[in-house]
């Protein structure tokens, strides 16, 4: 029994090692989004060095490092250094090569890929480029071809795998694979280059998007007028180096963009998004608008304004950089001015303390402008440091905020609150006014003021409003004899 024991013991170990032995690792479709270039860590370690005599004088240049027959070492503008090997496929790749086990493994992982285009019948030509990360004992790729500007993978593979967004069709994934070859290009650019007609139409692509920013308020284009000038002008200064890796790495990031841009917008598919605010996805109703009623009741409106504005800014959960940026800009204004007045009423209060007047308003009051100082204060500290972030950020931080219940209602209503209070402490200061007058004057005199300020402010409200001006119109219209069908016609106009 226990030789049999010690058999099956060195049987199992056999069998354990002929397993280890037989794994090569896993190779492991990526994007060019996906290879963790900028998560990567390391520790360099700086020390003193011996320099020979006439070291860097041309001829007495160091011998360069190793590397095989149709290698080379490249340098991107960032500083990262990267492989080519020319061949077809061409092959990059950020491993360390000049570590001779590191080119062992890639030379490897690169033989058997070799091995499955030619078993599959992948298609390859001179154009076709390959790139491999090494892992573990995995070994991550990818392909991209520089004549059709995409990015594709030896066997089939799902979106969610590769960490891709949904898409409506195919023509909208051949968006998203273009936009992966121009982020593959940006992280490769020096061992290539790019064509004319390449630079020209991203050239004419930000021109129109200057003139569609001069002209349209609700452009879909991520850069403003002045962004977009600034990147026309760059781009004509670089059509004399359209072979620099420089020129290459920059043209690839702004084609990355614009293909970003035109995935958002659903470009070229049937429901395409043709201004910022067109909402082309499906986003159930906010519950409970009841919610809405009240607060625009106690915030004497504020609030509207300001869920308006929220869902102006995150239309189909999207943000553009200048929207967010003048909303913030707007409400850190208002937010500001509304410190400023609960500040002015809070002193005016010091002129109560001389006269006559109820003590419970005055204290009401105060306490409704120093709240009101209080909250304008802590927004203002809170959002001021989210004024200048990015698109991404912003909607990151709306996404987080947004309620699936209630939107952007209470959210409103937290922002509406400086107003909102300095609105009611100012109809309680006025209220202890009349209180003051009735006990000066007699209570005749104070209903009487109190009624006179009452027809003004109504007045004033009704002739600003949108309302009394259809009313307005509508009466002239009927004393001069013209009685429109409603009241609409009389804004309309032959043109």
């Amino acid at each position: 029994m226990a030789v049999q024991a010690v058999s099956e013991l060195a049987t199992g170990e056999l069998v354990s090692v002929v397993t280890e032995t037989k794994y090569e690792g896993r190779l492991r479709p990526i994007t060019s989004n996906e290879t963790g270039r900028y998560e990567k860590s390391g520790f360099a370690e700086s020390d003193s060095i011996r320099i020979p005599a006439g070291l860097f004088i041309c001829s007495r240049v160091p011998e360069p490092a190793y590397l095989p027959l149709h290698w080379s070492a490249h340098i991107h503008p960032e500083g990262q250094l990267y492989f080519c090997r020319d061949g077809s496929p061409r092959v990059v790749t950020e491993a360390y090569l000049y570590r001779p086990e590191i080119l062992d493994r890639a030379t490897r992982w690169i033989k058997r890929i070799e091995d499955i285009v030619a078993n599959t019948n992948f298609p390859i030509s001179d154009q076709t480029e390959l790139f491999i990360e090494l892992e573990d004992e995995d070994c991550a790729y990818y392909f991209v071809d520089h004549a059709t500007h995409a990015q594709s993978w030896l066997e089939d593979t799902n979106t969610d795998d590769l960490g891709l967004p949904p898409v409506v069709s195919l023509s909208q994934l051949n968006i998203i694979c273009e936009e992966l070859y121009w982020s593959h290009l940006e992280h490769f650019p020096m061992h290539t280059g790019i064509s004319p007609v390449t630079l020209d139409s991203l050239v004419c692509v930000f021109t129109h998007a200057i003139c569609d920013q001069m002209t349209s308020r609700v452009s879909t284009f991520p850069y403003s007028k002045q962004e977009c000038e600034a990147f026309v002008h760059l781009l004509k200064n670089s059509r004399d180096h359209i072979s620099d890796g420089n020129i290459v790495c920059t043209v690839a990031r702004l084609w990355s963009l614009v293909c970003r841009n035109r995935y958002l917008t659903h470009y070229g598919e049937e429901c395409s998004r043709l201004s910022r605010d067109q909402a082309i996805l499906y986003d159930p109703e906010t519950k409970h608008q009841w919610v809405s009623t009240v607060t625009s009741r106690l915030t004497f409106k504020t609030s509207d304004r300001y869920r308006v504005q929220l869902d102006d800014v995150f239309v189909d959960h999207l943000v553009y950089t200048e929207q967010w940026k003048s909303m913030m800009t707007g409400c850190l204004r208002d937010w500001r001015g509304a410190s400023h007045r609960a500040f002015f009423g809070l002193m005016l209060h010091i002129f109560l303390l001389a006269l006559t007047s109820c003590p419970t308003l005055a204290v009401a009051s105060a306490s409704l402008f120093g709240a009101s100082l209080l909250a304008s204060t802590a927004l203002v500290h809170k959002y001021e440091p989210l004024q200048g972030i990015s698109a991404t950020q912003a909607m990151n931080y709306l996404e987080a905020i947004q309620s699936p219940i209630f939107n952007f209602q209470f959210v409103a209503l937290v922002f509406s609150l400086p107003h909102a209070l300095h609105l009611w402490g100012t109809l309680v200061f006025l209220t202890n006014c009349v209180f003051m007058l009735a006990t000066y004057y007699g209570a005749a005199f104070a209903a009487g003021i109190s009624l006179v300020a009452f027809l003004a402010n109504l007045a004033l409200q009704w002739t600003t409003s949108e309302r009394s001006n259809l009313s307005l119109t509508w009466i002239r219209a009927k004393f001069w004899g013209k009685n429109p069908r409603n009241q609409d016609e009389c804004f309309t106009s032959a043109v």
